[in-house]
């Protein structure tokens, strides 16, 4: 399996709206029409629907459970191929998102709880002192 990023021709918004894996490119475009929102991003119109190779994803297959053609829904899987919601912070280490807050980033020193935090945070620092 593979994985493949779907989106339309013209964006309205964003270049990608979902993601799937499969055997390939074809496939992807059926599996990400049918199961997902790329028929809505591209109002209807099948030939307005680009579907990209993204192969330096592919050892996320697996990730969520799954091994067969599907549609990527978890949102662990979508973070780690670097995508975000919305005014999401990212970690000043790792750069990936809070994913509206699922993966919070410190509001000091601006790292995620995955990464640590910096030496110099004050809000580490005050857990320390607190015995936290």
């Amino acid at each position: 399996m593979k994985i493949y990023y779907g989106g339309c021709i013209s964006p309205a918004e964003f270049d990608f709206v979902i993601a799937c894996f499969a055997p390939n490119g074809k496939e992807a475009k059926q599996l990400m029409w049918k199961h997902g929102e790329l028929a809505e991003e591209c109002e209807g119109e099948w030939i307005s629907a680009r579907v990209i190779r993204k192969p330096e994803h592919d050892h996320l297959l697996g990730n969520d459970g799954r091994t067969d053609a599907h549609v990527i829904q978890d949102d662990e899987t979508y973070r780690e191929m670097g995508w975000m919601i919305d005014g999401d912070s990212r970690c000043d280490s790792c750069g990936l998102a809070d994913y509206d807050g699922k993966w919070p980033v410190c509001s000091d020193c601006q790292q995620c709880e995955e990464c640590g935090h910096d030496e110099n945070c004050e809000i580490c620092t005050e857990d320390r002192e607190s015995g936290s």
